[in-house]
């Protein structure tokens, strides 16, 4: 197969390993701004596998009973970008807890809510198997269903799939035919940039991030508005992108890497491509009589291949 187009299709697949362990923060100077640069440390022995690169959730709260996401994503490798659309509904039963053999709660078993649609398209009910890793060893387990929907075009977007900048109607069905229609609102696209500059021999290789503004000119006091940039790393023998850096709380549309972090961290000769995804978020809950709280999250996505 062509590794270009396996590698694509590798990437949309992959889910991102998100270690249990707090990161630790590195608070450099970018601009004259402290920005928080953590260090993801994906090496503790139990954690939960979650897909931030494709689904834009990266939480470990197990507080969220329920989860509606909806992403509009972007893969970028050796300049060709493939684009996609995801949408998630799962509902949990809390007094249904599911724990590894070492007693760690994971997660909880799911709900059977009835059929939801994400505008006018029906989900589609698969099975919900959560993967994780316990003493190192990748596990799974089978927590009940989700409702999903997935649309790709390759070379293209699809202006039908996603509605960036909008707002989109959720429709719950129960099984008694009862509809209860819910709202979320969808951010603009993100369009991510990098750029390296040095050479690892001469030790003055720079990174330097940056993405185009969002448009959004007002948020409602019960959204949240986050822009947050994840870099990962990936071997040519291995199926799993494991997270490095994460910076949040971005003031300003530029993030320079410290030489000291490219040097350590992505280029220490571990990874054969680095994959640099920016995420735009929108963030609300909505209490319904039925369902208790509801966590919403829409985001945009641009996941950036870098060989190294």
């Amino acid at each position: 197969m062509n590794p270009l187009i396996k590698n694509i299709i590798l990437l949309l697949l992959f889910v991102i390993s998100i270690s249990c362990d707090d990161p630790s923060p590195i608070e450099i100077n970018n601009e004259d701004e402290e920005v928080a640069l953590s260090v993801v440390n994906p090496e503790s022995d139990t954690y939960v596998i979650t897909g931030y690169d494709s689904t834009g959730i990266n939480e470990k709260d197990l507080s969220k009973v329920s989860i509606i996401a909806l992403s509009g994503i972007k893969n970028t490798f050796e300049k060709i970008t493939t684009y996609r659309a995801y949408g998630e509904a799962v509902f949990f039963d809390i007094t249904k807890p599911v724990f590894t053999n070492s007693n760690k709660l994971i997660g909880y078993k799911t709900i059977d809510v009835g059929n939801v649609k994400f505008g006018n398209r029906p989900a589609n009910i698969v099975p919900f198997v959560l993967q994780f890793r316990e003493n190192f060893i990748k596990k799974d387990t089978l927590l009940g269903q989700k409702h999903t929907i997935l649309y790709t075009r390759v070379l293209q977007p699809d202006q039908l799939s996603f509605n960036y900048n909008k707002i989109v109607q959720i429709e719950l069905i129960s099984k008694l035919g009862i509809s209860n229609k819910l709202s979320m609102r969808v951010p603009d696209e993100i369009i991510g940039r990098v750029e390296i500059t040095g050479t690892s021999i001469q030790r003055n290789r720079k990174i330097v991030l940056s993405w185009k503004q969002s448009g959004i000119q007002a948020i409602s006091s019960s959204e949240e508005f986050s822009e947050e940039i994840i870099v990962g790393g990936i071997s040519s023998d291995k199926d799993e992108l494991v997270p490095l850096l994460r910076a949040g709380e971005l003031l300003s549309n530029r993030l320079e890497i410290p030489n000291s972090l490219v040097k350590e961290v992505l280029a220490s000769g571990r990874f054969e491509y680095i994959v640099f995804t920016f995420l735009r978020k929108i963030r609300k809950s909505n209490s319904t009589s039925r369902l208790g709280d509801i966590y919403f999250a829409s985001q945009s996505i641009h996941n950036i291949w870098v060989k190294i």
